[in-house]
């Protein structure tokens, strides 16, 4: 009998909050040390291990100190890139650790006859072949599901894992918008264990008595929707499952997570001094000391949203004891504005949509030579274009690194910007 642990969706160094990145910090730290007691044969990570493709150092040494714990205790870890660790331009840190050694990249494969043959890695220990694709911003990596070539995976013997870094459609659940999800059947069939990432929440699937189709979800959370979902009964944490020649258990392992709470107010028609009145009565009557507050607001209001004083509110969270307090303003919009009609699960997938909505409607200038506005046009526009715009994106909200001074930061920021404008 073996096992192994699967873990996903770390987003290490995320949250701007200190107190937030230490916890998601902990959760990781926890996990591989739950993983070694329990005397795991291996570690699965399925992607979005940091939480930027160039994070700050002191996440990265943090992790890298956590990874060669495990290594000392004789663990082998795996990894797929996720798309927050994926760099389109130039070589992300989750390179670097690979590199290093500190874990083995189950990914290779090779191009024949217009088909993909992904490769199997064997584990040395337990004999488990474990193979994968990782994820990549945009979808990327749809073309290597399409292109896979999947009877040469499907008629290797053997215990078989498959990573990955995507949502399958018909798993999702009812209530999730993932639009770069593949369909189950670009998947190779026969597989004991499917391990997924990038889904922030906790799914299994049973397939087959010996076959399991399992998402971990995050083991702390990186956004304001995670936080919320948490306070609601998600649970976070990560899977340990045990096999021989097949699969024969799988048990959720649950981190503990400080309390949070959660509440949703809706504001319609109030003013913008009768919100901060709610929101004031509220520090007053909560009790938060060492616990996350998570306050939504919702409605059509009569007042210019920028005009409330969102930050003295959350301070006085924090003076009385909250580890952190935001309140999310998103969903609100003044009677008199034109709504907006984008919608999306998250930050991200909002940013995403606007994008390709703007370019939708963009249209380079004719006053310039047709070969020039060709050129710009294959480059700019459809699907390059939005690869292009994320990207950028993505390049424009890095943060700066430790010790780095402001004139460095900006040299490798327009660096990388001009990388991914002319590539």
């Amino acid at each position: 009998m073996y096992k192994f642990a699967h873990i996903t969706d770390c987003h290490l160094g995320s949250w701007r909050n200190h107190k937030l990145r230490e916890l998601n910090i902990q959760a990781f730290e926890k996990a591989i040390d739950a993983c070694i007691s329990e005397k795991v044969d291996f570690i699965l990570i399925t992607g979005d291990f940091f939480d930027v493709n160039v994070p700050q150092l002191a996440p990265v040494k943090r992790a890298v100190d956590v990874l060669k714990k495990a290594l000392d205790a004789g663990i082998l870890v795996y990894m797929i890139y996720g798309s927050h660790d994926f760099n389109i331009a130039n070589i992300s840190m989750i390179d670097i650790l690979h590199s290093a050694s500190l874990f083995i990249k189950p990914t290779q494969f090779v191009h024949n006859n217009g088909r993909i043959n992904l490769k199997f890695f064997v584990d040395p220990k337990t004999g488990a072949k474990i193979t994968g694709i990782s994820g990549r911003v945009m979808g990327l990596d749809k073309e290597i599901y399409e292109l896979l070539d999947r009877n040469e995976l499907e008629t290797e013997k053997g215990f078989k894992i498959f990573l990955m870094h995507t949502g399958i459609k018909e798993f999702m659940p009812l209530n999730m918008n993932v639009p770069d999800s593949i369909p189950f059947s670009e998947l190779p069939k026969g597989f004991g264990y499917y391990g997924g990432g990038h889904i922030h929440k906790k799914i299994e699937r049973k397939l087959s008595p010996f076959s399991i189709v399992i998402y971990p979800g995050p083991i702390f959370g990186s956004t304001f929707q995670d936080l919320e979902e948490t306070a609601n009964g998600e649970k976070r944490g990560f899977y340990i499952v045990k096999f021989n020649d097949k699969l024969v258990s799988y048990e959720f392992i649950e981190l503990p997570t400080v309390e949070i709470i959660s509440k949703e107010l809706s504001v319609t028609n109030l003013t913008s001094s009768q919100i901060d009145d709610k929101l004031k009565q509220l520090v007053n009557q909560l009790d938060v000391k060492n616990k996350i507050v998570l306050l939504k607001l919702k409605g059509k209001v009569n007042a210019k949203i920028g005009t409330i004083n969102f930050s003295r509110r959350n301070s006085e969270f924090i003076n009385n004891g909250a580890i952190a307090s935001f309140i999310n303003s998103t969903s609100l919009s003044r009677i008199e504005s034109k709504s907006i009609t984008t919608s999306g699960s998250d930050i991200a997938n909002i940013e995403k949509l606007v994008l390709v909505d703007k370019l939708k409607d963009f249209n380079s200038t004719r006053k310039v030579k047709k070969s020039i506005c060709d050129r710009f046009d294959n480059s700019f526009l459809g699907k390059a274009g939005e690869i292009k715009a994320i990207s950028l994106l993505t390049t424009l909200k890095l943060g700066r690194l430790e010790n780095e001074t402001n004139l460095n930061y900006d040299d490798r920021i327009l660096a990388e910007a001009k990388t991914v404008i002319f590539s």
